[in-house]
């Protein structure tokens, strides 16, 4: 007998088809990934931005046209929208925003302050319509200073050469004549929703004056044309005052009510 050969075990061959073992996927690089994630965060923050300026540009549109609208009668102003421009835009309305200045005008008074809430606004398409508004609520600051010029405007004989303010008893000290050798005591007052100046007393170097002459005052006060006492200080027609009362500063109306017309022209407080 022959020796018996040894057996190999047969190699494994191509598997049947030709299909051939798996491979896993390459990983893309980590730089790769972080490409990626900068060109999303980048597009995110672009899209933040122009949402942001848009906004922005919305706001100063809409906050614009009301002082457009109320610049016929109260000069320049501030105007602070309460919520989203773009919301108010598309929308056609406002739903608030308030309103400041220190030097506006209403009528021949001048210098005023003002600080005023305007809800529910109509913005208008055209840049120069004036916005309807559904209510307006607030008060108006007249100083001093602005006292003094609105009664000299009133009345020569009424221009006082010094205002000062008693705002325990409610009243104005005016100096009159040279030197304020006459001293008149006026307390600002609403009758039948109209403001007007009531004369509490006056005096001649110290002394109680004339009848003569506080009849005169009296007379001048009622007489001139520009004085409250011959208009509302408003800024809006269909507002009306609902007090008054004398600060440190001067006099302080407060205000409410519904406009009734576009804003127009002022003839006077």
């Amino acid at each position: 007998m022959s020796p018996t050969t040894p057996t190999t075990p047969a190699t494994a061959g191509p598997r049947p088809g030709g299909a051939s073992a798996r491979v896993a996927p390459d990983r893309p690089p980590r730089s790769r990934l972080r490409r990626r994630r900068a060109r999303l965060l980048g597009g995110l923050l672009g899209a933040v931005v122009l949402a942001g300026t848009a906004e922005y540009a919305a706001t100063a549109v809409v906050e614009d046209r009301v002082e457009d609208a109320l610049r016929p009668r109260l000069g320049a102003t501030h105007a602070d929208l309460s919520g989203s421009g773009l919301l108010a835009l598309l929308r056609g309305r406002a739903d608030g925003v308030t309103v400041t200045g220190d030097h506006a005008m209403i009528g021949p008074v001048t210098g005023a302050s003002v600080d005023l809430r305007l809800d529910g606004i109509d913005v208008h398409r055209g840049a120069h319509d004036a916005a309807a508004v559904d209510s307006v609520h607030g008060r108006i600051t007249v100083p001093t200073g602005a006292v003094r010029s609105w009664l000299a405007s009133a009345s020569p004989a009424l221009a006082p050469t010094d205002v000062a303010t008693d705002p325990a008893a409610g009243t104005l000290r005016l100096g009159l004549g040279p030197g304020g050798a006459v001293t008149v005591t006026l307390r600002p007052e609403l009758h039948d929703g109209r403001f007007r100046f009531a004369l509490v007393g006056a005096t001649v170097m110290g002394a109680p004056a004339p009848e003569r002459l506080t009849r005169l005052i009296e007379d001048r006060l009622a007489a001139a044309p520009a004085t409250p006492g011959a208009g509302t200080v408003t800024p809006l027609p269909g507002l009306a005052p609902t007090s008054v009362r004398v600060t440190p500063r001067g006099i302080e109306v407060a205000l409410d009510g519904t406009p009734t017309a576009e804003p127009g022209p002022s003839t006077g407080p």
